[in-house]
Order: structure tokens, then C-alpha cells, then sequence
């Protein structure tokens, strides 16, 4: 790897380092009044909170699988937590690539840590920070715009809450842009709720792996949101975006139970899912990928218990009424990820979770009777 970055660094133009912003743009002790502008600054700053986790997630039959890392949990059970500050920076002349959206300076040859980090490495060993040749650069003019981070290429919940909440730092600057990044491919599912935004998708520019531009001025953020650490800030962001007010526990005669169906994605789906109703025939099956984005409000405002394998579905009940029952069902042996747990506790929502054979519904301890005992449980 040292030889590797030496190459670069010595035989190559490419940024070859991973520095913060402030060290990259130092300004000089005693710099004079009379010198070339320049559109490079942190243009916004806002502190951390302290975010705090009291509850432990509840299985009703099988024990939590937590994952660790050698010996550590990767994730605490409860505690107090600090939020990540959020910042926005803009720099004359960026770079910008791939769907990371990690920025450089062309001539400081230095990538940006604030801008964007990996899932699993330290950025400085990463393939892209010491790639001996970049993906061809195009030029973009103006006012560039990034929402670009990890995993909202293909996850709602990515999008959701750590792409889309950057418009609330950018709400002063954003009808001044000339582009907008987001992670590729263009969905139906991103342009439902982008429309929702009121975000002007014609100047959106779809970012692949493979994207790399270099912009008149750039404007990105840090991380705003911690990994699977939902707070009330991106929930209140939300809410104000979709233009949601106060959500009261719905006045029904009787309770209003939706399924969330995976039916079809292949992944994390329940082959059986279908005894589930046949069993409960007062539980609705809705697949929210056919419904608009007012249905799918409409829907989780009304619901008085949500159920659901591990997946997209479930970032939406943040729009839920306080008190809402949400269980949420994992495939056996998989690992438990506190996102959905947290943003319950956030919400005020009444979580537990439940292991479950997705393939075989006679397991005797996970099939079928494990689920109807949990949903039972459940409705009481």
C-alpha cells in the first residue's frame, strides 16, 4: 500500500491524501484585505445533540442476535449519544465522485474527509483514494449541489434519512442551484418523494460509481446523521418537509393492522407470508412501492399496529401515531440492527421483533405458530 501511494502521490496528478477541511483550507496568520476571492467556506454549523437510548430491543421468542466486532458490540443497547455537528461546506473548483460523493482539491491534491466515508475501511487504504487513474471528469457550471451518501443508491432508508434531511441545511441556498446530486439510478420510489420535496428534479443529476465532475463551486455536507442512529432532528426535518401536523392516535371501533409485504423483492421476503392473512383475515396487506406518496401517509397515520419483515417498509413509521405497535420480523440467524428499534423509541412507538423461518413455515420454533404467537401477543 505505501508503494502503491507513493506512486500516486510522485507519478500520477491525483489527490493522494485524506485531509480535514479546515487543515486543507488554513487561512494564513495576517493574510491582507486586497486578495482573489474565493467561494471556498464552511457555509453553515450547527452543533450536535445529546441523544439518548433507553430501551433494549425485546424478542418474543428467540434471543437478540447482536453482531460484534472481535469482541465488541458493533451496537450499544441504550445510552446517552451525542449527534453529529452538521456542516456545510462549499469549495471553488471542487471535485466530486462517485456514489460516496467524496470531494477533493485539484490543486491542494487532498481528498476531503468531512465529505463522505466508507462502510467498512479508513479511507486513506480505500481503491478510490489511491486509484493510479480516476473515471473520466466532466465540467459542471454554476452552483453544485450534493445529497450524495452512502447506501441511498438503493435503500429508502438511506435516502430517506440521511440524503433527503440535507435540504434542510441547504433550505436557504437551494433554489439557487444550477445541479443537484443524488445517488443513482433514478426510481419511481426517489421521484415520488422528491416531488413531495417540492425539489426540482430537472436539475437533478443521477450519480453512478463511476460519476466524477468538477464543479464551478461545490456545496456538500458532512454525515449528518449517525450510522443507524435516528434522532429527533432528522424526524422533525421530515415532517416540516412533508408538511406533516401533530398525529393523534386514530379514534377507530377497531384496530386497524397493516402488513407490510417484501412480496416479490426476493430479499428478506417471506415465501408464506399469505398464511399470515388467511390466519387474521382483520390484518391488510398493502405493498407501499404501488401506493403514492399521500397514500403511504394516509396509511401509517391510521394504522394502529404496523407489522413487517426487516427492510424499507419500516422507515416510515415515523408517521405514525404515538403508541402505534410495531413488530418487526427478522429472518433467523440474521443480525439485529437497532434502526427501526431507535426510530420507534424516537417516535414514542411500542417496538418488538420476532425470528422467523422466511422459507419454512412448519420450523417448529420459528414457523408459523412462532409468528401467530407473536402477532397474538401483539394485538393484546
Amino acid at each position: 500500500m505505501l508503494f502503491k501511494k507513493l506512486i500516486v502521490r510522485f507519478f500520477t496528478n491525483n489527490p493522494y491524501r485524506v485531509q480535514r477541511f479546515e487543515k486543507i483550507y488554513n487561512e494564513p496568520v495576517g493574510n491582507p484585505i486586497e486578495k482573489i476571492e474565493s467561494l471556498t467556506a464552511t457555509l453553515k454549523r450547527e452543533e450536535g445533540e445529546i441523544l439518548i437510548y433507553s430501551s433494549t430491543p425485546i424478542s418474543n421468542n428467540k434471543r437478540v442476535n447482536h453482531r460484534f466486532i472481535n469482541e465488541d458490540l458493533r451496537f450499544v443497547s441504550k445510552g446517552i449519544f451525542k449527534t453529529p455537528e452538521r456542516i456545510v461546506f462549499s469549495i471553488s473548483n471542487g471535485c466530486i465522485i462517485g456514489q460516496l460523493g467524496l470531494v477533493y482539491d485539484i490543486k491542494k491534491r487532498s481528498f476531503i474527509d468531512e465529505s463522505a466515508k466508507d462502510w467498512s475501511q479508513n479511507l486513506k487504504i480505500t481503491a478510490l483514494v489511491n486509484a493510479f487513474k480516476l473515471p473520466e471528469r466532466k465540467n459542471l457550471k454554476g452552483i453544485t449541489i450534493s445529497f450524495l451518501t452512502n447506501g441511498a443508491d438503493g435503500g429508502f432508508y438511506h435516502f430517506l434519512f440521511e440524503s433527503l434531511v440535507k435540504i434542510e441545511m441547504y433550505e436557504d441556498i437551494i433554489g439557487q442551484a444550477d445541479q443537484i446530486l443524488f445517488n443513482g439510478p433514478s426510481t419511481e420510489w426517489k421521484l415520488k418523494w422528491l416531488f413531495k420535496t417540492g425539489i426540482d428534479v430537472s436539475k437533478i443529476i443521477w450519480v453512478e460509481n463511476t460519476s466524477h465532475y468538477k464543479c464551478d463551486q461545490l456545496i456538500f455536507t458532512n454525515r449528518l446523521i449517525g450510522d443507524q442512529q435516528i434522532n429527533q432532528w432528522c424526524i422533525t426535518v421530515l415532517k416540516k418537509l412533508f408538511k406533516l401536523n401533530q398525529v393523534v392516535k386514530p379514534d377507530l371501533k377497531s384496530p386497524r393492522i397493516i402488513w407490510i409485504s417484501r412480496k416479490g423483492l426476493g430479499n428478506r421476503e417471506i415465501l408464506w407470508e399469505h398464511e399470515i392473512v388467511t390466519r387474521f383475515p382483520n390484518i391488510e396487506m398493502i405493498d407501499l412501492t404501488l401506493l403514492s406518496v399521500d397514500q403511504t401517509i394516509t396509511v401509517m397515520q391510521s394504522a394502529t399496529h404496523i407489522l413487517a419483515g426487516h427492510g424499507a417498509g419500516l422507515s416510515n413509521i415515523y408517521l405514525c401515531a404515538p403508541n402505534t405497535k410495531i413488530l418487526e420480523v427478522y429472518p433467523i440467524d440474521s443480525y439485529f440492527q437497532p434502526c427501526y428499534q431507535r426510530l420507534a423509541e424516537v417516535c414514542n412507538l411500542k417496538y418488538e421483533l420476532v425470528y422467523i423461518n422466511f422459507n419454512n413455515h412448519n420450523d417448529p420454533e420459528t414457523g408459523i405458530n412462532a409468528i401467530l404467537s407473536a402477532i397474538n401477543k401483539k394485538l393484546c
